[in-house]
C-alpha cells in the first residue's frame, strides 16, 4: 500500500499541481463538477436501457464515459416521475441508482432508504455505504472493496484466482470540489491465454508495474502481484465547464468495445475538461503515458514518458440521434509536454504542421440512433492515415497507410417483448499498422497494452451480448467473440503489434486483414450474478475459448469455471 502511495505522489508533477493551484483559485465557482460512476458499475447498463426504452431524454451524453453520479440521478428522478411507464424491474433500477448515489439526493428525499440503526448505529446507515458524513458542506462516503474469485481450468492442476482487497474514499467539500480515490491490491492467476499475453507483452493487463507473486499456502507458481490507484479532483470553473485533475481510466464510445479509447490499458495520469452546455459535450483530454512495460526498464530507471492530447465533440441533433467528432495525437519530447497541444479547439493536424512534429494523429467519428423504444444502433469510424486513390486504383490496392477501423453495433432492450432482457450484437474491424507509428514510441499505447481494442489491430470480430434480469437481484448473462487475426511472425511485422515501428512492414501493398499468421478465435463466457447486499456479489462463471492458428503451436483450447464473492469492484473483461 505505501509503494501505492508513493507511485501516486510522483506522479503529480510540479507543473502539475502548479494546474491545481491555478485551478484552485479560480473565481468562479458555481457548482461542482460531481464525482463520476465506476467503469463497468451497473449503472451503465441501467442508464443505457432506459435511455433506449423511455424515449425520455437525460442530460447524459451516453458516449463519455464516466457518467457524473449528479446526472444519473437527475435522469433517475425524471423517469420516476413517468412512473407509470415503468414496470416494477426498473422501479427496482431506479432505486439502485437512488441508494448508489445517496449524496446526491437531499438528506430529507423519501428515496433516500436509510437503514434504522445500521450497524451499530455507525456503519451502514444507508444501504451502499459502510460509512458516511453528511455535515452541511462537507459529504464523505467511505466503502471497502474486494473480490474473491477461484477457478479452475481443465487440463491445468492449480487454480486461478483473483485476491483483490481496497478501500474507496469519495466526497465534497463546500458543494463546489469534489474528490474521489480507490487502492486495490491484487495477487491473481489467470487463464493460459492471458498468461500468452503477458509473456508476449511483458505487461499485465490493467496493470502499471507488477511483479511475480508465489501464494505462501497454496502451490501456485506463476502468478503476479501489483497495485491499481484511481484517484482525481473535480472542480467546476463556471456553469457548463469542468475540470478534473486525476490517475485513471476512460472510454469513449456507445459499444461493447471502443476503437478511440478504452478501459482495457493500465490507468494514467489526466487532465480533463468537459464542457456541456446546449446539445454539445465537449471533452479535451490529456494523458501521461508510459511507452513501455515496467519490465523492459531497470529497477531504479524512471519509465519513460509519452503524452497523448484527445478531442471529443458531441452533439446530440435530436433526443434520440447524436454523431461525435474523435480527434487524438500521441507524442514524446523528452519528459515534456508540448504545450501547443493544450490548444483546446484547434484541429491537431494544423498544429502538427505547424511545428514540424513527428507525431501520431488519429481522427475518427460516431453516431447513435436510438429508435421504436427498442432498439440502438451504432458506429465509429476510425482513421488513422488514408489515400483514396489507393482504394480505387488496382495497383495501390491494400496499400499499408490506409490505417482505419470501423465499428458498428445494434442493442434490442426488452427483446421480444421480455422485460429486462436484453440483447446486443457488434462488429469491429481493424486494418494492419493502425494505432502504430514508425516511430514505435509514439503508437497508441499505454504500458505495452492498447489504448483501444485489446486485439489491437489486424482483425475482424464479432460480438454478440446477452443479458437477461428475471429479478432484481439475479443477472445471467452470455458474451460470444469471434475474431479472424492476423499475428505477427518472429522477425516479420505484419500489422498487428502497434509497440513496432510501421518502417519493418513487410510490404508496402496487397495488405489485407488476417496477414501474417491467421488464426481464428472463439470465445463464450456465461455469468450468474446474485447480489447479496448492495454492491455485494456472488459469482458463477464459465469461459470457454479456443484458438485455431495457421502455426499449430499457437493453437489453445481454454475451459474455465469459477466462483466469487467481491464487492464494489468492477474489471472490465479480458476477452481477446
Amino acid at each position: 500500500m505505501i509503494n501505492t502511495l508513493n507511485l501516486i505522489f510522483r506522479e503529480f508533477s510540479r507543473k502539475t499541481v502548479a494546474l491545481l493551484v491555478i485551478a484552485l483559485a479560480l473565481p468562479v465557482m458555481l457548482r461542482s463538477q460531481i464525482s463520476g460512476i465506476p467503469l463497468r458499475a451497473p449503472a451503465y447498463h441501467i442508464l443505457d436501457r432506459l435511455d433506449i426504452s423511455s424515449g425520455i431524454p437525460g442530460p447524459i451524453h451516453p458516449e463519455l464515459k464516466y457518467y457524473p453520479r449528479q446526472y444519473a440521478v437527475d435522469y433517475a428522478l425524471a423517469l420516476d416521475s413517468q412512473a407509470t411507464r415503468l414496470g416494477w424491474r426498473d422501479q427496482a433500477d431506479l432505486q439502485y441508482l437512488f441508494d448508489d448515489n445517496t449524496d446526491c439526493l437531499p438528506d430529507s428525499s423519501h428515496y433516500c432508504m436509510r437503514n434504522k440503526k445500521g450497524l451499530f448505529n455507525i456503519f451502514y446507515k444507508t444501504p451502499a455505504n459502510f460509512f458516511e458524513v453528511n455535515a452541511g458542506d462537507f459529504r464523505l462516503r467511505v466503502n471497502p472493496m474486494f473480490n474473491f474469485h477461484i477457478a479452475q481450468q481443465r487440463g491445468d492442476p492449480q487454480l486461478l484466482f483473483q485476491n483483490q482487497r481496497g478501500l474507496e474514499v469519495r466526497g465534497s467539500v463546500d458543494g463546489k470540489v469534489h474528490f474521489y480515490t480507490n487502492l486495490i491490491e491484487t495477487q491473481a492467476r489467470y487463464a493460459d491465454y492471458i498468461d500468452r499475453r503477458i509473456d508476449a507483452f511483458e505487461a499485465v493487463p490493467g496493470a502499471g508495474s507488477f511483479k511475480n507473486y508465489r501464494p505462501r499456502v497454496l502451490d501456485i507458481d506463476n502468478a503476479y502481484d501489483f497495485n491499481i490507484a484511481n484517484a482525481y479532483i473535480s472542480i467546476q470553473a463556471t456553469r457548463h465547464i469542468g475540470i478534473q485533475f486525476g490517475h485513471g481510466r476512460h472510454f469513449i464510445g456507445n459499444g461493447y468495445r471502443s476503437l478511440f479509447l478504452s478501459d482495457y490499458a493500465a490507468n494514467g495520469f489526466y487532465l480533463k475538461v468537459n464542457t456541456r452546455v446546449w446539445r454539445l459535450h465537449y471533452q479535451n483530454l490529456f494523458l501521461e503515458l508510459s511507452p513501455v512495460s515496467s519490465r523492459q526498464v531497470g529497477g531504479n530507471e524512471l519509465i519513460p514518458k509519452k503524452y497523448a492530447a484527445i478531442h471529443y465533440l458531441n452533439y446530440r441533433i435530436t433526443p434520440r440521434i447524436a454523431v461525435g467528432l474523435f480527434e487524438a495525437t500521441v507524442f514524446n519530447r523528452s519528459r515534456q509536454f508540448e504545450l501547443q497541444y493544450l490548444n483546446p479547439v484547434i484541429l491537431y493536424r494544423t498544429v502538427e504542421g505547424m511545428i514540424g512534429s513527428p507525431d501520431n494523429v488519429i481522427v475518427g467519428f460516431d453516431g447513435r440512433w436510438n429508435f421504436l423504444n427498442r432498439f440502438q444502433f451504432y458506429s465509429q469510424l476510425l482513421i488513422d492515415e488514408f489515400l483514396f486513390s489507393a482504394v480505387v486504383k488496382p495497383e495501390e490496392k491494400g496499400w499499408w497507410g490506409n490505417k482505419i477501423g470501423f465499428q458498428t453495433g445494434l442493442k434490442y432492450v426488452n427483446a421480444f417483448g421480455v422485460d429486462h432482457l436484453d440483447l446486443q450484437l457488434e462488429y469491429n474491424s481493424v486494418r494492419p499498422y493502425t494505432y502504430s507509428h514508425y516511430d514505435s514510441l509514439n503508437s497508441y499505447t499505454q504500458y505495452n497494452q492498447a489504448l483501444a481494442h485489446p486485439l489491437l489491430s489486424n482483425f475482424r470480430e464479432f460480438v454478440g451480448l446477452v443479458r437477461y434480469q428475471p429479478a432484481p437481484k439475479l443477472t445471467l448473462s452470455g458474451r460470444w467473440m469471434h475474431a479472424y487475426t492476423g499475428e505477427d511472425r518472429d522477425s516479420e511485422n505484419w500489422g498487428s503489434n502497434p509497440l513496432l515501428g510501421y518502417g519493418s512492414r513487410v510490404q508496402d501493398y496487397g495488405n489485407v486483414i488476417g496477414q501474417g499468421v491467421s488464426a481464428n478465435i472463439d470465445l463464450l463466457g456465461i455469468e450468474a450474478t446474485w447480489m447479496l447486499y448492495h454492491n455485494l456479489f456472488v459469482d458463477l462463471s464459465v469461459l470457454l475459448r479456443n484458438k485455431n492458428s495457421d502455426d499449430d503451436t499457437r493453437d489453445l483450447n481454454t475451459k474455465v469455471f469459477g466462483i466469487g464473492l467481491r464487492m464494489n469492484i468492477w474489471n472490465p473483461p479480458l476477452d481477446f
